[in-house]
């Protein structure tokens, strides 16, 4: 009798032992997960790109220089660079030669060291017109995947 309780013990604790690993395995915290990408500095620039002041609200009708630099996971084999999408879009500008343009989206290649490309993109308004009060949203993607958002209010 003693085995055989000893058995139907030692399979109630094996089981036990399985549940718990799954629930291990399905309750995973957010903050475990690899992050794709962070943006570790922002804001408006001199003309020789040192940071002046961080800030997410860029004055509207002056000429300033303002953007961002990045950190993204792109786990990549080759430790030199990477290519990776930079998109802006924004309000509006009246085109030069007519039209309007609200935006861009380039191939661009970033350095990487063990696994993480960085960067930093930007915006240079030279005058009034080429900014325009909203919002400013540049994204750094990877294929579909958007790895870092950066959104700046012209105001």
């Amino acid at each position: 009798m003693a085995l055989r309780g000893g058995s139907h013990a030692g399979g109630l604790l094996t089981c036990l032992i399985a549940v718990a690993l799954a629930a291990a395995a399905f309750s995973t915290p957010p903050a475990m997960a690899q992050t794709p990408g962070k943006v570790v500095e922002y804001g408006v620039y001199s003309n020789k790109h040192k940071l002046i002041r961080k800030t997410a609200t860029i004055p509207n009708g002056e000429a300033v220089r303002f953007g961002f630099c990045f950190e993204a996971f792109v786990d990549f084999f080759d430790d030199d660079s990477y290519m990776l999408v930079e998109s802006l879009t924004h309000p509006g500008l009246g085109a030069k030669q007519g039209g309007e343009n609200s935006g861009y989206s380039v191939p661009r290649l970033f350095k990487v060291r063990d696994g993480t490309a960085y960067g930093c993109s930007g915006y240079h308004a030279r005058d009034a017109a080429d900014l325009r009060p909203g919002v400013w949203r540049f994204v750094i993607s990877d294929g579909p995947d958007e790895l870092v958002v950066q959104e700046f209010e012209v105001k």
